[in-house]
């Protein structure tokens, strides 16, 4: 049987802390980044050549081929920045993505498009989104996604793992996850593969979640979880005292069998086998 823990470990709560200050202070960063955004965002334009893209991106912008974040990158509002199928984005460590406007990643099967490290081991500072975020199959590793206030963020048909913290953190926004898997079984580093601090909607079904030491760890609202494969041999739900949201996990399947101790959760039917109709298609 799963047990289900409190959120009360020091360690586990740092952890948690340290993902969400990483990018929540680098809104002072587009500032700082501000001198450099001609030449950075001169180059997004394009395929990414020359000495990569860094600070504000102020008009409609299509990536192709390889392209090189060096620095911190603001899609400023009303303005899309598509990536096209079979890119490649190359992040540097101290860079991150702040989308106001559109980051729509569209990616093809047998053709997706990537967003990851500089280095193959690295890590990156990961998408900080205020407006709209897209992603088709698509690879996010190495950065992961903050979704706030009056955001949208859709996922579908892609494949995210390996952050040095939590990997979707919600403080707000309307989130929809389908089709993708969550975290690899085996070798991810991530400690929560989804910390749901508040959200306006939340619609994550048909999708793997597997290998961190938290699958979910869920504060506040209301959650639609059904139908998807849960894989760990820890817990994989974690809920902190006092919580107010409520989620149903009907039809989904948990590797260690299903969570107790849980408020508001419906488990209802469950499934006892892997499923096998879930992740990208």
């Amino acid at each position: 049987m799963n047990k289900v823990l409190f959120a009360l470990a020091v360690s586990s709560l740092a952890a948690c802390v340290v993902g969400e200050d990483a990018v929540g202070t680098g809104g002072g960063g587009d500032d700082d980044t501000g001198s450099g955004s001609g030449s950075g965002s001169g180059s997004g334009s394009g395929s990414g050549s020359g000495d990569g893209v860094a600070g504000n991106i102020t008009t409609d912008t299509t990536w192709s081929g390889v392209v090189k974040v060096t620095g911190a990158v603001t899609i400023d509002p009303g303005v899309t920045v598509i990536v096209a199928a079979g890119t490649k984005v190359e992040i540097a460590p101290t860079a991150r993505i702040n989308v106001k406007g559109t980051l729509d990643v569209q990616g093809a099967k047998g053709n997706i498009a990537t967003l990851g490290p500089a280095t193959a081991t690295g890590n990156w500072g990961g998408v900080s989104v205020d407006g709209t975020y897209k992603m088709s199959y698509g690879l996010q590793t190495g950065g992961a996604i903050y979704t706030n206030a009056n955001s949208v963020t859709t996922i579908v048909d892609s494949e995210m793992n390996r952050v040095p913290g939590d990997y979707l953190v919600m403080n707000g926004g309307a989130l929809d996850v389908q089709y993708s898997n969550l975290g690899l079984e085996v070798g991810d580093t991530t400690h929560c593969n989804l910390h749901l601090n508040t959200a306006t909607s939340i619609k994550f079904t048909h999708n793997n979640n597997a290998g961190a030491p938290f699958g979910l760890m869920f504060y506040a609202g209301a959650g639609d979880f059904t139908h998807n494969n849960w894989i760990t041999t820890r817990p994989m739900v974690d809920i902190e005292p006092g919580n107010t949201g409520s989620a149903d996990f009907g039809e989904s399947y948990f590797s260690g069998g299903q969570p107790v101790g849980t408020t508001g959760f419906n488990f209802a039917p469950i499934a006892t086998a892997k499923l096998l109709d879930v992740g990208p298609r």
